[in-house]
């Protein structure tokens, strides 16, 4: 699965780095040195002008009689003047002729200078190309009462110069900077590809070889090391929900083999008591009913199961305006014929209007499960209080039994999946109610814990979320409705509990 270096990730970060750093430079170029040399340019010329102003009264103080051509005079004034100014000097008549220079051929600058005194204005021109740029600047002036016109010419070699010096000195600024980008980007794209090519192998493993396999740690604070903590809490959520699996199947399937095994068991004594010549009906009979006990507590088993299935399948709670109060009166009455049965009483205390957000079908189930939970434990001619509590802050539901209770330590272990208390002496349920529960409360964002309560026995409450609005209560069923809507309306709530 390797690549070649210039068609990975380092190939194309070094040529990224390079491209980079070429654009700045040429874009360096562009911007600075032509407006440089223009500029520089246009600072020499400026600098003419200056000096003919310095020539022109140097050259005002020659007498008018010297004013001739081979003058030896102007001749010396000239050559003064020049020496000051660091620049050739012209002088011409109005009429074209040459009365000075210190140049020995000076082409056009005359007509310039005479230009200059013929128009009384001054006369820029500017000759030559490349780096022999010749700039020329004429004025008028005068010798005694005579009008003359003084060019004075400057070669533009220092803006070349200074341009070319800027030129060499960006060209090596950039050799310089794209060998530096050259070996940061190798430097850092082999350290980027290397861990990298270090996760990508972890991964390989870990899918070759399970999730044994340990990924490297990373403690960089970048963005790769955040991408390999990130598989990392991925393998370790992986591998917690492999071992819940497990553990899951192996529970369950242990749970499962356990009444199967009573179960054939009871049905092959009942079959060798029916083929007896004599058969023993109250056997046969006595051994069918723990049969059928072994298949209900199957089929409790295998719809607990089937909730699990569906709370781990992430299927939505159907949150609205319910009323718990109603909803639990309903459930109360439903588990008040094995209440009786069993020597126990129920005692309901609830009002009306309890209303809140939640998801009805979850709501009765999470009832149930506590009721059943409280007549497993609540010894016989004790009665299981349940009471409904409406406030600001929430809406509760507390069944509290009189049995054994529920040490500390165990409180929050046993809404773990599979997980009993010590009291039930390996009786009772499957440890799938409790926990059941409380994954129905969270998904509706409520509570299902255990209270302090004084006296013997243990307390389940359901914290649910009140109604933001009481006064819209009438929205569902009325809370001055009679009693017999309100039976049907709160059955008519829990049919939904297996469509959940």
């Amino acid at each position: 699965m390797r690549r070649p270096g210039f068609l990975g990730l380092r190939g194309r970060l070094v040529l990224a780095l390079l491209a980079t750093s070429a654009l700045t430079v040429g874009v360096v170029a562009i911007t600075l040195l032509s407006p440089l040399e223009h500029r520089l340019r246009a600072d020499e010329i400026e600098s003419l002008h200056q000096a003919a102003v310095v020539v022109r009264p140097l050259l005002a103080r020659v007498p008018e009689e010297a004013l001739r051509p081979g003058s030896a005079r102007l001749d010396r004034a000239v050559k003064l003047a020049a020496g000051r100014v660091d620049a050739q000097i012209v002088v011409a008549s109005r009429t074209g002729a040459l009365l000075a220079a210190t140049v020995a051929r000076p082409g056009d600058r005359v007509a310039q200078a005479a230009r200059a005194a013929r128009e009384h204005r001054v006369v820029r021109y500017v000759s030559g190309g490349g780096p022999a740029i010749e700039a020329t600047y004429a004025v008028p002036g005068r010798v005694g009462e005579q009008l003359v016109g003084i060019a004075v010419t400057r070669q533009l070699d220092e803006a070349v110069s200074a341009t070319q010096t800027v030129r060499h000195a960006m060209l090596l600024a950039a050799a310089a900077g794209m060998g530096a980008a050259l070996l940061l980007g190798l430097a850092l794209s082999a350290r980027l590809v290397r861990r990298l090519r270090s996760l990508r192998d972890t991964a390989l493993r870990v899918a070759q070889l399970g999730l044994v396999v340990q990924m490297i740690p990373d403690d960089r604070r970048d963005e790769i090391g955040d991408l390999q903590r990130a598989f990392s809490t991925m393998q370790n959520r992986l591998r917690e929900q492999e071992e819940a699996r497990r553990t899951f199947v192996s529970t369950a399937s242990h749970e499962l083999r356990t009444p199967l095994a009573s179960l054939r068991l009871m049905l092959d004594l009942a079959r060798e008591e029916l083929e007896r010549e004599q058969p023993d009906s109250v056997e046969a009979r006595r051994e069918v009913e723990r049969a059928s006990g072994q298949a209900e507590r199957l089929s409790l088993l295998a719809n607990e199961l089937l909730d699990l299935s569906r709370i781990d399948a992430g299927v939505p709670s159907d949150l609205q305006l319910v009323d718990a109060a109603a909803i639990t009166g309903a459930v109360v009455r439903e588990f008040s014929a094995r209440a009786e049965s069993q020597g126990q009483g129920l005692r309901l205390e609830a009002g009306t209007g309890a209303w809140s957000i939640a998801d009805h079908g979850h709501v009765a189930q999470i009832v149930r499960i506590m009721l059943d939970n409280a007549l497993r434990f609540a010894p016989p001619g004790e009665a299981i209080d349940v009471a409904v509590t409406a406030t600001a802050q929430a809406v509760a539901v507390r069944v509290r039994d009189r049995g054994p209770g529920i040490p500390r330590a165990e409180r929050e272990p046993i809404f773990e999946r599979f997980a009993r208390g010590a009291a039930t002496g390996g009786e009772g349920g499957f440890g799938l109610g409790l926990a059941i529960g409380r994954e129905l409360a969270t998904r509706m964002n409520a509570q299902l814990q255990i209270v302090d309560v004084e006296g013997d026995g243990a307390c389940f409450e359901l914290r649910l979320v009140p109604a933001p609005d009481p006064e819209r209560s009438d929205a569902r069923t009325p809370p001055d409705a009679p009693e017999p809507q309100r039976e049907r309306h709160g059955a008519r709530r829990l049919r939904v509990r297996r469509r959940v």
